[in-house]
Formats: C-alpha cells, sequence, structure tokens
C-alpha cells in the first residue's frame, strides 16, 4: 500500500505548529518509539501509542475493555504534556473510540484531529458531535490507521501542517 498526500492544509494558520501529540492503541511509523522526538528543523513529535501489540488471529482482537484500559493510560501521559501541544492527533478504531472521544472533550475542537477508519464511521461521527467536537479536524483511514498516522507525521516533521492524505490501495 502507498500512501500519498493529496492536499495538504494547515489547521492552524494563526500559529505555526512546532509540537504535535500523536495518539493511538496502535503504532504510528514502524521503528519509531513512544515519546518526544526532535527534528532538525524545530518540528517536535510527542509520540503515543501501543508498541506491546494486540491480539492475534489465533486470540482474536482486543475486548473494547483492554483498549479503554490503554487509551487511559496514553491519555495520562498526553495530559502531562498539552501544555507544550500545538495540536493533538487521535486515531480512532473499532474499538476505544468512545473514551478516546470522551477524553478529548477536555480539549479545544480547534487543537484535535481525529483519523478513523470507516468502521462504524456514522457511530463515531455522532459520538464527536455529541462531544462538542463537530469543529476538530476529520481525516478518513484504512483499517488501523498505520499508514495514514504514518504519513501524517511525515508530513508534520517536513512541514509543521496536518493535512489530507489518501491511501492508495492499487500499488
Amino acid at each position: 500500500m502507498r500512501i500519498q498526500i493529496v492536499r495538504s492544509v494547515a489547521l492552524r494558520k494563526e500559529q505555526d505548529m512546532k509540537n504535535v501529540a500523536f495518539l493511538t492503541y496502535n503504532t504510528v511509523w514502524k521503528n519509531l518509539s513512544s515519546g518526544w522526538h526532535e527534528f532538525p528543523n524545530g518540528h517536535r513529535l510527542f509520540v503515543l501509542q501501543n508498541t506491546k501489540g494486540g491480539g492475534t488471529l489465533a486470540t482474536g482482537p482486543i475486548g473494547v475493555e483492554r483498549r479503554r484500559e490503554e487509551i487511559e493510560g496514553l491519555w495520562r501521559q498526553l495530559q502531562r504534556e498539552l501544555s507544550s501541544l500545538d495540536h493533538v492527533v487521535i486515531y480512532l478504531g473499532a474499538r476505544g473510540t468512545e473514551r478516546a472521544i470522551e477524553l478529548a472533550k477536555e480539549l479545544p475542537a480547534s487543537k484535535v484531529t481525529f483519523v478513523s477508519c470507516d468502521c462504524g464511521l456514522a457511530f463515531k461521527a455522532g459520538l464527536v458531535q455529541e462531544a462538542g467536537l463537530q469543529d476538530a479536524g476529520r481525516i478518513l483511514c484504512e483499517c488501523g490507521g498505520h499508514q495514514t498516522m504514518a504519513a501524517l507525521a511525515g508530513l508534520f516533521i517536513a512541514t509543521g501542517e496536518l493535512g489530507l492524505v489518501s491511501a492508495d490501495t492499487t500499488k
């Protein structure tokens, strides 16, 4: 699968974004560790991810309760850094969506982008609306979000912007 940046859009034009967090119960980028990453152009990426893995084909998917616990643990780490962050990118998958959106309510919508697969998309959109976060950025992605989160992180590192991406599954 190849990810292609379709159109780059600055989500916060009034201020150059220098510090962005990516939160997912999956991984953001292969071989990218959790924590702060600083780049020569001054952009800083705070990665919050599950590097321990999840369900397997043999054991099946992880349940909602375990995902909820993982998300809460990642969120506690995020809360310690919120004052230094310009923006937060949050993956909404098939499990754990409710808790991720519930926690995101403490942030202004202008500071949030949701990256979501289309599993239960209408349900997720309803939860975002109920949470008062309808003005948050939203990007549709493949299941798992791995490629899209990596592409967004790469775009932020290079340009300081977050943008719309397209997963080309034909290549």
